[in-house]
């Protein structure tokens, strides 16, 4: 054999001695880190558990602490509540105490006032007996004169009745006149109606006693029946009989005679009156 077999025979030798020692460190380095890291793990599961339980704590510490602090912040608006309410109800009692003190001042016043008005009283009680006993005899000459005023009642009473009598038998004699009248009105319209000229038979002259009358318009004319219509009647004044002159502008048309009255126009004969 040469030296080179040699050679690369222990050098391949001591390449196989090196890797199995290297083997078995990198076998033993991995047994030694899963040790650990099984170590490792158990540790940190037991830490995770506890942080995990602090935390569980920690929350359960904070949601009641917030409950607290709500049931804080409830407290302090009800003791606001309560403050302003008592405040308010110290500044009704200082209000109503004032007003009690105004009262109680107002009523010292007013017994003050009626301690002078019972001495007045009793003053003038004084007065009103001396009044009274003149009352007293003034009242007997009273009854005196009422007697005497009764007596002339009954008379004054009697006499009402006479004149009452008196007054039915004439308002009797009035409607009969009244009546009597409304008949020979109703009459001597009729009459009037016919073309009776009864003013002419009366003997009575309409132009004698004729009023004034409002200047009128003409409302209508039938000249086939010989009648004109003007807006004046028995409101204005205007009676049966009356005499009105007619004209155009300035320019004079002739006279007519009131043949019927209507309360806001009057009817007229167109032919002029003679």
């Amino acid at each position: 054999m040469s030296l080179v077999a040699k050679v690369f025979v222990v050098l391949n030798l001591i390449i196989s001695v090196a890797f199995l020692v290297f083997a078995m460190n990198v076998w033993t380095q991995g047994t030694k880190w899963q040790k650990m890291y099984e170590k490792e793990k158990v540790q940190n599961v037991e830490w995770l558990a506890k942080t995990q339980k602090v935390q569980l704590d920690l929350s359960r510490e904070v949601v009641f602490q917030q409950q607290n602090v709500a049931m804080q912040k409830a407290e302090n608006v009800t003791l606001r509540l309560d403050r302003n309410r008592i405040r308010d109800e110290q500044l009704n009692l200082q209000t109503k105490i004032a007003q009690i003190e105004n009262e109680k001042s107002i009523k010292e016043a007013e017994n003050q006032e009626l301690s002078r008005e019972k001495q007045r009283y009793f003053d003038e009680i004084i007065k009103l007996k001396s009044v009274v006993t003149k009352q007293q005899q003034a009242v007997i000459v009273e009854r005196e004169n009422a007697v005497k005023a009764r007596n002339e009642k009954s008379e004054i009473e009697n006499e009402l009745n006479v004149t009452k009598q008196t007054l039915a038998a004439l308002q009797r004699d009035k409607r009969t006149i009244e009546e009597d009248l409304a008949l020979q009105t109703r009459r001597i319209e009729g009459l009037l109606d016919k073309g009776v000229p009864i003013y002419r038979i009366l003997g009575e002259d309409p132009q004698a006693t004729q009023a004034a009358v409002p200047d009128a318009q003409i409302l209508a004319v039938r000249g086939d029946v010989g009648l004109v219509m003007i807006s004046v009647g028995s409101q204005q004044g205007v009676k049966p009989g009356y005499q009105l002159t007619v004209s155009r502008g300035s320019e004079y048309v002739g006279k007519v005679q009131v043949d019927k009255v209507y309360p806001d126009m009057s009817r007229l004969a167109s032919s002029p009156a003679r």
